[in-house]
């Protein structure tokens, strides 16, 4: 499958509406007293776990933990939200229109709540899905969402580590492209350890780094200006 590229025009459109889908979001949670404070520690358990098992999907499962038995209004317009930005974030990344559902059932009389993908009408395996592609792109959005969502109570500042190792070569630029989008309309940093090329091309800064008998060199890729690369020279 041939993945569309499409024109910076086209790219910034789309993060332009998902920066409305934000703000729209932003404005619904200021109405409700500890909204804020939820989805904050929703991403501070998130973050933690991740960093404790090296696995993305960790992420996944702890937000739906949280969304587990969540019946305020607040809460069900979160998780609307979260449905709908990242079924954008996925259809614009692989070309293809994706749905991710939120959705709530009882088993063996408790609450859970589960996502399902919708691909061609028919259920995906979310978590094999594109060769495990969708796990790091729906952790990626969703961080972007709960940080977002958390303002002003967390730091603007993602650090990630290999977060798209999974995705194929062909969605790179898509997702690339996508990624510094949203960063840039939405104000935030991402400070990403990637082996692939694509992430480094729209990067502001970028350093590569080498061990060369027990010791590490660093080398400026794109530097924030001419100084810096001859400072490192």
């Amino acid at each position: 499958m041939t993945t569309p590229i499409l024109s910076l025009t086209e790219v910034d459109a789309f993060a332009a509406r998902l920066q409305t889908r934000f703000d729209a979001l932003n404005q619904e949670l200021a109405r409700h007293e500890g909204a804020r404070e939820s989805v904050a520690a929703t991403l501070a358990e998130a973050e933690a776990r991740v960093e404790a098992t090296h696995d993305e999907a960790e992420l996944l499962r702890t937000v739906l933990d949280r969304l587990t038995g969540m019946g305020e209004v607040w809460q069900r317009k979160f998780q609307k939200s979260t449905a709908i930005i990242v079924s954008e974030g996925l259809s614009h990344v692989f070309g293809e229109e994706l749905e991710l559902k939120i959705v709530s059932s009882t088993k063996s009389d408790m609450d859970a709540v589960e996502f399902v993908m919708i691909k061609d009408g028919e259920e995906e395996d979310i978590m094999d899905g594109q060769g495990g592609g969708y796990i790091g792109i729906i952790a990626f959005l969703l961080r972007v969402l709960l940080i977002m969502a958390s303002r002003p109570l967390l730091r603007l500042l993602l650090v990630m580590d290999e977060p798209f190792a999974h995705v194929s070569p062909e969605y790179r630029q898509p997702l690339a492209e996508m990624a510094a989008a949203l960063i840039d309309r939405l104000g935030f940093q991402v400070i990403m350890v990637t082996q692939e090329r694509e992430y480094v091309d729209v990067a502001d800064v970028a350093y590569s780094f080498e061990k060369v008998k027990k010791i590490t060199r660093t080398h400026v890729l794109k530097a924030a200006d001419a100084q810096e690369v001859a400072a490192a020279e």
